[in-house]
């Protein structure tokens, strides 16, 4: 019978998501740390061991707030949670080993008193989630973008509107630089914040920026980039990278340069880069089929793919996921639009920190 643990190694989960192609660039043990040190979440990271060698992990995250619940998320602030399983475990062998790893998730929810337990885009079979009491409760989609074709072809995959903006982009001389330095990390924040506060969501905190940057930089898995008009910079974006594939993280802009189209000369400058250097895909982030970005994001000819949210309550009392369409979420949105930048960044962590989107 396999053992399940909770792993304190780094070297040893992250030898697990190497060479893996079901892991993303966030089940890498630095993405939990960033968070984690951020906001003083527990990291409850299970691994399960067949004869000392570790066949799957499932990362959990334990987020308390009086607002908004207290769960078990694998992950926050991303697409893809767990579980991960070594690449050459045999199918039966992959779902025995994940019954074990939701057993002991079960059992650890208990332990803490958790409302419920919340996995983001599991990789197998929605099967055994749904005969150990998992529901399908939130669907998004993300676009996968097939970057082995070559730019030639990529840039005629992109529609009309998408090859434009970056033309119209690229006509406004705008440059691109690489975040290398603090001062350029907080530039890259101060735009944050302005679009946070257009988009009505409470921002992350400047500390959260910095330790991902710090962890990811140093292990060259993550790239943060920014336009610059003349010495103005005017929008940036950030990106992590695992394996063959790139993952579209956060964009910023300045609205008052949107005519530029910063986003679109950012994109596709990351597109090019991630294919001269070797990468095979890049995936745009979950997105809700109604929405202003699902549009934008439709038109940079990538394959759309569903992504599916599951959730197992705790006893009776069920409590409803945060969800920005509902009510408390839209007087929170109004009243955030009405905040200053310097308020909301106060102010705003604190909140989101809770949410865990």
């Amino acid at each position: 019978m396999p053992n399940v643990f909770e792993c304190s190694n780094t070297n040893a989960w992250n030898l697990l998501l190497e060479n893996n192609p079901s892991a993303s660039a966030y089940l890498l043990w630095e993405y939990g740390e960033a968070l984690c040190q951020t906001y003083h979440y527990d990291r409850h990271y299970l691994v399960s061991d067949s004869a000392s060698n570790i066949v799957g992990a499932l990362p959990l995250i334990h987020i308390r707030s009086r607002l908004f619940g207290n769960r078990l998320i694998s992950l926050p602030f991303c697409e893809y949670g767990g579980p991960i399983f070594k690449p050459d475990l045999e199918q039966r062998e992959a779902i025995d080993t994940w019954k074990h790893l939701l057993n002991a998730t079960m059992n650890l929810a208990t332990e803490l008193g958790v409302d419920y337990v919340e996995l983001r885009q599991p990789s197998l079979d929605e099967s055994v989630l749904l005969e150990n009491g998992f529901g399908n409760v939130q669907s998004y989609v993300t676009f996968r973008i097939e970057l082995s074709k070559g730019e030639r072809e990529l840039w005629n995959s992109l529609d009309k509107k998408t090859r434009n903006a970056v033309r119209k982009a690229q006509k406004s001389k705008l440059d691109v630089d690489d975040v290398r330095e603090p001062s350029q990390l907080k530039e890259y924040y101060l735009l944050y914040l302005k679009t946070q506060k257009r988009l009505k969501s409470p921002p992350h905190s400047f500390k959260l920026f910095q330790n991902l940057f710090s962890t990811f930089s140093a292990n060259q898995r993550m790239r943060m980039i920014l336009a610059r008009h003349k010495d103005v910079f005017i929008a940036g974006i950030t990106v992590f990278f695992h394996g063959n594939t790139v993952f579209w993280w956060n964009n910023v802009s300045d609205a008052a340069h949107r005519s530029f189209n910063p986003t679109n000369l950012l994109l596709w400058h990351t597109m090019k880069w991630a294919t001269e250097n070797g990468y095979r895909t890049m995936d745009l982030g979950r997105t809700r089929k109604s929405s202003t970005i699902y549009s934008y994001k439709s038109g940079w000819g990538g394959e759309e793919k569903p992504l599916r949210d599951y959730m197992r309550f705790l006893g009776s009392n069920k409590k409803s996921l945060p969800d920005p369409s509902q009510k408390k979420y839209r007087l929170l949105s109004a009243i955030w639009s009405l905040l200053p930048v310097a308020a909301s960044q106060r102010i705003g962590p604190r909140i989101i920190q809770g949410i865990g989107l």
